[in-house]
């Protein structure tokens, strides 16, 4: 039997079940639904060596250097989560800690995790030469975990279709490009193993840190492809035939920093610390600021002194609305607070109650929210 007829059975399998899996396994036999892929994965592997052969994954020095690199930066990015889970909070694991209940739980994804990465090894290995089949087999591996983890797609909702491929989707792909191309040059172990780690490590943890999908999503975007760009120096490295320390690479010294920033931000952005910015989707605050900036809040709280012309950042109907305290009036015995945007001719027909409150305005940086805004405004959501 030729390769490429191979490859079609092998592929046409997985789609297959694929499909079954998200049309009627998990529909109807959602607790049994995990132990069967486990089982069907075990079978599809055992074809795949037999059709295709399976190489020896040699332990190599680049492999010892990339598995290194991997480890560290799962480990930094541990240090990081849990470092701002001190700041703003954990949560208790939802799984129980009961040893049958975690094993009864663990079981199935760790024979999926191992099971689909032999066989993204054996296909890759076996189409060295063919990289429209690593594509494709790829593109599959990233079809088959998205339906194995997304119970439905929010298809009516443009903004929470935006956030489920921000939050899911796009962590999904990043990951299994970086895999297949690990796989593709030094083997089956590291992908395993950055796998067991990061997909089975929630289920083991007594508490997990409250950072919000957004973050969670930064972080294993970031993740893998802090691993590429360093594998990939490794790699490089001996293409050009020179020695390659790991003790001496660069990234020790510069991407540690990098990657802090980068979190940073992303958590500036977000809003874990006590000031935190926010792109400007309207004009109604110009010349002051304008559409497209970006504003960095200092929250308030209740000892707070609010004064007429302070800029604030308050909610309304699901929106942050950015407006200068045109006047101070009492209500009740509590002050509440009227706003006007600059821009605007009068007043804004509404009290501003403190509970509405975010934060002050104290720095505007021009121009960087406009990607934000647009993608906003084109999923619906513009402010």
């Amino acid at each position: 039997m030729k390769r490429s007829i191979k490859n079609i059975v092998l592929f046409l399998l997985l789609a297959s079940y694929t499909i079954f899996y998200k049309v009627y396994l998990f529909p109807n036999h959602m607790k049994y639904s995990e132990i069967i892929s486990a089982a069907f994965l075990v079978l599809l592997f055992g074809l795949a060596v037999y059709l295709l052969g399976f190489r020896k994954d040699k332990v190599s020095y680049d492999s010892k250097n990339i598995l290194r690199v991997t480890l560290f930066y799962i480990a930094l990015a541990f240090i990081i989560m849990y470092g701002l889970g001190v700041i703003v909070g954990f949560l208790k694991n939802a799984y129980s800690r009961d040893l049958l209940t975690l094993l009864d739980n663990i079981m199935a994804p760790i024979i999926m995790i191992v099971m689909i990465e032999l066989l993204r090894y054996v296909v890759i290995w076996a189409n060295r030469d063919k990289k429209v089949s690593i594509i494709s087999f790829t593109i599959l591996f990233i079809v088959f975990e998205l339906f194995m983890s997304i119970r439905s797609l929010n298809i009516g909702d443009n903004y929470l279709l935006f956030t489920q491929f921000a939050t899911i989707i796009l962590p999904c792909i990043v990951k299994n490009i970086v895999l297949s191309y690990l796989c593709y040059h030094i083997g089956y172990k590291v992908p395993i193993i950055y796998r067991l780690i990061m997909d089975i490590y929630l289920f083991i943890v007594p508490i997990v840190p409250d950072i919000g999908d957004y973050l969670n999503s930064v972080i294993l975007v970031a993740l893998p492809i802090v691993i590429y760009m360093n594998s990939f120096s490794i790699i490089d490295e001996r293409s050009k035939r020179t020695e390659y320390i790991f003790e001496e690479t660069r990234f020790s010294i510069y991407d540690i920093p990098v990657t802090v920033a980068l979190v940073g931000l992303a958590a500036l952005i977000s809003g874990f610390f006590p000031h935190y910015m926010i792109g400007v989707g309207s004009d109604s605050m110009s010349p002051k600021i304008n559409k497209g900036d970006a504003v960095i809040i200092h929250k308030i709280n209740k000892n707070t002194t609010l004064k007429v012309k302070d800029i604030i950042a308050y909610h309304k109907d699901d929106q942050i609305i950015i407006h200068r305290i045109d006047s101070i009036l009492e209500e009740n015995g509590k002050k509440v607070y009227k706003t006007k945007g600059d821009a605007n001719n009068g007043v804004d027909g509404y009290n501003v109650y403190p509970k509405q409150i975010q934060g002050v305005v104290q720095v505007k940086i021009p121009y960087i929210a406009y990607p934000t805004v647009w993608v906003m405004e084109y999923f619906g959501k513009g402010r």
